[in-house]
């Protein structure tokens, strides 16, 4: 029997419910393009501060003013955050948000990013665990900067972490048009997502694609596998 097909993200949001209603065992997969399955636990997306690795205690501890967590996930981020800053917490997940409520996360909203309008402009947009890989590709990139243009301060940041494949032990296709563009595919217990791209952005062409939309990169954490946390700043 065939899983029911259902929007890319909604998966992800039964999985967050599973664990948060006591199957601490719940695991979403990640169907690749070549037939292979990856099994990712969903408790990552509910660590403590001290669970947190290094790159992501940097990113926190950089974090200033008046924050939006884009893709907060079940909030994790943004709990140790709103002990001393004013956080925003958005996700596309109806259940993401529900479980960021009962948690005591302050100000929660389901949204997608493109389309969230407000009049608050934010010091500090946070885009965590290859958050800004839901952009895609190189175009997508492009949207999700000029869109931080819109929504930060004057002297606004981005801090967001990415990797650069090359250094991993990831099989890649130079073919493509940017070795960094996958296709994935969600699936939780009988429900399976749409398609969907997400990116993983080396250094050198994200401080590339940056400038033409208006800011500037550097790279303030990196490690041997090829991830980076980066600091984007307005020019």
């Amino acid at each position: 029997m065939k899983k029911p097909k259902v929007a890319a993200w909604i998966p992800h949001g039964l999985a967050l419910k599973s664990y948060w209603e006591g199957n601490k065992k719940a695991a979403i997969k990640i169907h690749m393009d070549d037939g292979s399955i990856t099994s990712m636990p969903i408790e990552i997306y509910f660590r403590k501060a001290e669970k947190l690795p290094e790159i992501e205690k940097i990113a926190l501890q950089l974090c200033q003013g008046f924050i939006l967590d884009v893709g907060a996930g079940a909030g994790a981020h943004s709990l140790i955050l709103q002990q001393k800053h004013e956080v925003t917490a958005l996700d596309i997940s109806e259940d993401g948000v529900e479980i960021m409520n009962h948690l005591g996360i302050k100000n929660p909203i389901c949204e997608d990013f493109l389309q969230y309008n407000t009049s608050q402009k934010f010091d500090t947009l946070l885009f965590l665990m290859n958050g800004i890989g839901v952009a895609g590709s190189i175009t997508g990139l492009e949207k999700y900067l000029q869109k931080s243009h819109e929504l930060t301060t004057e002297d606004g940041q981005i801090l967001l972490d990415s990797s650069d494949l090359r250094n991993g032990e990831i099989e890649l296709d130079f073919s493509q048009e940017y070795f960094g563009v996958f296709n994935y595919q969600l699936s939780f217990e009988q429900a399976i997502g749409d398609k969907y791209q997400w990116l993983y952005i080396d250094q050198e062409l994200l401080k590339e694609v940056a400038i033409k939309c208006r800011w500037k990169t550097e790279v303030i954490y990196e490690q041997e596998d090829g991830s980076f946390l980066a600091q984007l700043t307005k020019v």
